[in-house]
């Protein structure tokens, strides 16, 4: 099972996502779970996050990093843009599902390759001027995430986090946008909230990356490391909290050493700490005509 949820805010783009990725058995065994990272940094100046087998996952990064690097790109129309997008996706998707279909029936493969071609994604990509968010179904369906919109869930976690993302909406930016501290908060909390509430599908460690506009035009993609995350545990903790003493509720009791953690981290402390990572994308030079960033 996987988790990946998207914000369009503000200043830019928020992407976080659940930690390890379930691969299905063959021969009946339970479902065996490997560490894969689920949101990648395509050619430098995207972010792509697939819900689904990491084997076409990597597939579908590589496509999309060979029409990202095509030196027209950024002098497309955004009609034509979202089209080749959509094609560098399906691509993989169409070849595993002409190989599958090719071999079932086949002694030894009984099995539905659904679990191999099923897949949702979610893409950050800078674009005229802005920092787009896309969503696209498994049959590559392309959905922009406006700010009306704002935000989005894929994966087999998104029954348990759309509701939930939908209240921190309602309370954190009913009107309008959120700004970046605000849609961070609400992508980590989401998925921290469906790793507890899930906890044999989905779990630690979580991922968050973050699209923003630099100084000079410039776009930065940062990926926030454990200490920057830690703290945003705090705030959580901190806000449960207080809804709990708005209430008149008692607090948590802790049960065992592994609930004698701070509030609201949700994984052990003992976890090694993930440095933030920071990648700047200088603006092009500009251009006459459409497309390109201004």
């Amino acid at each position: 099972m996987s988790l990946i949820v998207g914000i369009r805010c503000a200043e830019g783009v928020v992407l976080a996502a659940s930690g390890p990725a379930i691969i299905p058995s063959q021969d009946g065994l339970p479902a065996a779970r490997q560490l894969a990272r689920k949101l990648r940094v395509v050619g430098g100046q995207a972010v792509l996050g697939v819900a689904g087998h990491d084997g076409l996952a990597q597939e579908m990064a590589l496509s999309l990093e060979r029409c990202l690097s095509q030196p027209d790109q950024r002098e497309s129309a955004e009609d034509v843009l979202r089209s080749r997008i959509r094609e560098s996706l399906a691509a993989p998707v169409q070849r595993t599902v002409a190989i599958h279909r090719t071999l079932q029936g086949l002694p030894g493969f009984d099995m539905t390759s659904n679990g191999y071609v099923v897949a949702q994604s979610l893409l950050a990509v800078p674009f005229q001027g802005s920092l787009r968010l896309f969503e696209f179904d498994p049959e590559c369906s392309v959905t922009e995430i406006t700010p009306e919109l704002s935000c989005a869930c894929v994966g087999s976690g998104k029954p348990v986090a759309e509701p939930f993302l939908a209240f921190l909406r309602k309370v954190l930016w009913s009107d309008g946008r959120p700004d970046l501290e605000h849609a961070e908060l609400a992508a980590y909390w989401t998925v921290l909230h469906s790793i507890e509430s899930n906890p044999s599908g989905l779990s630690h460690p979580i991922q968050m990356v973050v699209l923003v506009r630099g100084r000079g035009g410039s776009i930065e993609i940062v990926e926030r490391g454990e200490e920057y995350m830690a703290g945003v545990r705090r705030v959580i903790g901190a806000g449960e909290q207080a809804i709990r003493k708005s209430f008149g509720a008692p607090g948590p009791r802790a049960t065992d050493a592994s609930a004698q953690q701070a509030p609201g981290s949700g994984e052990p402390s003992a976890r090694k700490r993930v440095p933030e990572v920071r990648l700047t994308l200088e603006p092009p030079e500009r251009r006459r005509g459409p497309g390109g960033w201004k």
